[in-house]
Order: C-alpha cells, then structure tokens, then sequence
C-alpha cells in the first residue's frame, strides 16, 4: 500500500504505487484548481516515464492543458510555478530509493500544507473531457536563467562571477543535472563533473541521499583535481551537502547554518527549521540575535511557519535550505549559491568556516521498529528523560518526541515516506549521548 502524507504520494514501484494511483490523484488535484493549465515534470528514475503519462491522463480527464517540463529540478518546477503563477504536478520519489516513485503537489509557488494534502481524498472520477487538450513545452532554458537571476538579485552581495572557483559537482545523475551546466556557465563557475547524466539505466550510481559515504567519491575527485569544493545534491535537487577543500566530507546538517552565515549578514530575519534540525543553526541564531522557530519535519511544515512567523529563510538538516525572495521550497542550487558567496565573501577556504560552529556530535539512525513499540519507547524515554535532565527541558509531542536542553537534542519519530523511525541526538557532550543511547537501548 502506498503512503500519502505531507510529502505526497510515495511507494515502491509497481509493488505499492501504480498507474492508476497517479491517474487518480493528478485528477484529484487538477480539477480543485481554478486554473486552466498545469506544469508536470519528472526526475530520472526507471519509472517515472510510466507515471508521468499516468499523471498527463488523470490531468486530461480533469478538463486541463499541460505544460511538459519534462525531466527538470523539483525546485525549478516550484519556482516555475511561482514565475507562471501556475499549478504543477512532480513525479518523484526524491531521496528514496531508486525503485520508488512518488507525486508532489505544487500551488502557487509551494507544495501543499498538511490540511490541503488531507482534502486530496479519492471520489469517484467523472468524465469531464469536453475538447481535445493542449500540450505546451516549458522553454527551461527562460526558467533556468530566471532562478539564476532571481538567486543573484535577492541573496546578499548579489556576486554573479564565479570563475576564481574550481568546483566538483555530483548530481548522482538525477534531475538536478539538467540545470548544472546553466547554472555554472551563468555564474562562471569551472567544475568537474561527477555523475550528471540525466537518466538512470538500472540505479542509482551512489546512494540517493547525499550523506557522508555517498559522497566518497566526490571526496577523491575534489582532493585529486585539488578543487575548492565539492557539493552532492540529492537526485531531484531539493537538498546538497559539501566536501571541503581538503577532501573533508560534512554533514548535511551543515548546509543551512552555513548559509545563515552568509545569508543573515546581510538580511536579518527570523530562521524556521525543523524539530530534526541540529543545534548548529541555534548557535547561527544566536550569533546575530534572531528568533528561531522549530516545527514538525516535512518541508511545508517549514514553508507554512515561514510565513506566519514572516520568515525568509529557512530549511532542515536534510540538506535543505529555503529562501523565500527566491523559492519557496528547499533547492539545492541555492545552497550551493549561498556558499559559493560565502566562501568568495570571507576569502577562507570551507574547512575553516566549518571550524567556527561548535564541534557538536551528531547522530542519525533509522530504526525498524513498529508504531506499537514507538509508543513504548515514547513513554520510557520521556520518564527517563525528566529524570536526567529536569532544568529547562523542553518536551514536544508534535511530530513524535522532540527533547531539547540548549546543550542537546533528541527527536524520535516516524519517518513520512518510509516505514522506519528517525532518530537525531545532537549534544556538545558524549556523556549526554551515551546518557539518552542506554534509556534508548540501542547498541
């Protein structure tokens, strides 16, 4: 069975999600919009072909055009969808394995909040196909240099030349490979190119998240090209991670706290992130007096604190980073935007920006567990939690059991697109850590 939550549909291919289930849910959504056309595009997996004409049938039952956007960056389809003021359907499964799939809805610039995904129910689908319906092709060479543009006019310094930069790029032949080259030729960028073709044979080349073993052998390419910095996106773009110029691979969680450096230099604003989010953006936070607000995981959790707490700037651990004058979804290549400008900016190589955050341990694990036993684990860990640590703890049941000192950060909860529970433990003392790993009793 599949899974729909405020991610959007997701499941293993042909096993869990099928045709009908992108028919189905494309005609759910296009015919709740008033608008008479919908942007659809896709990444790269083995099936997203199938379901892409799966989805263009559910939208032409529904009585819309379609604009193709073809393979494409989900960010780039979230942006195009604001520029056009348009709808728009994504097939993708992001950074889940190759053999899944999934569907992401776009309106106005953003992806669904949790209660519009929940009105998304299937009814019975009529026949409503009164005329033969129109394809156009979105012309992505415009909506390329519309996102460069709109990177360079509304992030800091506004640098626009990049060629003092050797980068290596790996876009683990994902979606995100069609909009590299233009983004490097419009900013001058040299780079080396590590998996950006635009097709999966069979799998992926490396693991779809950009984690630190995936990222290996962008490692070996920035130390032997002596580049000055790697970055590895995740296969539809929404999320990046970075290898310093000594071949240095760093976390994920890295990427938002780095670019709040450059980016609240400049523009000072309230930060949004989620309960999973390490305590590396509190200190950035800190550094130059914001507020910071934390919500549930799923990035229109973020996006939709973004605008009530009136928030430019945003993301998650994952990797994502959300700039609101520019899209209002995580997008890797304003990731990378933003710390190209940094780097240029402090004239310091990353693994010396790196070395001015406090030196956190940071812990991420997927456990198999059922929601039966999480409950369990729930109360036990709470008890014993109040017990350790009784000053200042913060207890948040909103999205699972989120814990928070400002010295540490523990968040359990089940995952939205795959049946496991996540678990982040993030502390400044390997005491507190070996402390909350014996209530967990994980080896």
């Amino acid at each position: 069975m599949y899974k729909f939550s405020v991610s959007g549909l997701r499941g293993k291919a042909f096993l869990e999600v099928f045709p009908f289930d992108f028919f189905s849910f494309s005609y759910l959504f296009s015919k709740k919009q008033k608008e008479e056309k919908i942007l659809v595009g896709y990444d790269t997996r083995p099936s997203s072909e199938v379901f892409y004409f799966s989805a263009l049938a559910g939208i032409f039952q529904s009585g819309k055009d379609v604009i193709d956007c073809g393979i494409i960056p989900t960010p780039t389809l979230v942006f195009a969808s604001k520029e056009f003021k348009l709808p728009g359907i994504v097939i993708t499964a992001s950074h889940n394995p190759v053999d899944e799939n999934g569907l992401k809805f776009v309106k106005a610039g953003r992806f669904l909040f949790e209660k519009e995904i929940r009105l998304l129910k299937l009814e019975k689908i009529k026949k409503e196909l009164k005329r033969k319906p129109k394809i156009e092709v979105l012309n992505k060479e415009e909506i390329f240099f519309k996102h460069a543009q709109k990177m360079k006019e509304n992030i800091g310094a506004q640098f626009e030349n990049f060629s003092d930069f050797k980068v290596g790029i790996d876009g683990v032949n994902g979606s995100v490979s069609s909009e590299i080259h233009y983004f490097c030729n419009f900013f001058s960028l040299n780079f080396s190119p590590l998996f950006l073709k635009e097709k999966i044979e069979k799998d992926f080349p490396r693991a779809p998240e950009p984690s630190s073993e995936a990222l290996k052998m962008l490692s070996n390419l920035v130390k032997e090209k002596g580049l000055h910095l790697g970055i590895g996106f995740d296969p539809d773009g929404d999320r990046a991670a970075f290898v310093c110029e000594n071949g240095e691979i760093l976390s994920e969680e890295y990427t938002l706290p780095l670019s709040l450096l450059y980016y609240l230099h400049y523009k000072k604003s309230p930060v949004v992130c989620n309960f999973s989010t390490s305590l590396l953006v509190n200190d950035v936070c800190e550094r130059f007096g914001v507020p910071l607000y934390r919500t549930k995981v799923g990035e229109s959790n973020v996006v939709y604190q973004m605008i009530k707490r009136k928030s430019f700037i945003g993301g998650e651990g994952n990797g994502g980073v959300i700039v609101k004058d520019v899209n209002l979804t995580r997008d890797g290549l304003v990731a990378f935007y933003l710390i190209l400008s940094l780097i240029k900016e402090k004239e310091k190589p990353l693994s010396i920006l790196k070395k001015s955050f406090n030196d956190y341990i940071i812990i991420k694990r997927k456990l198999k567990a059922k929601k039966a036993l999480f409950l369990k684990m729930k109360a036990k860990i709470k008890k014993e939690v109040k017990r350790l640590f009784k000053k200042d703890l913060i207890i948040n049941e909103e999205d699972g059991l989120f814990l928070y000192q400002r010295n540490f950060l523990f968040h359990l909860r089940p995952a939205n697109t795959e049946k496991v529970l996540r678990l982040i433990i993030n502390a400044d003392d390997e005491k507190i850590v070996e402390k909350l790993y014996e209530i967990l009793c994980v080896e």
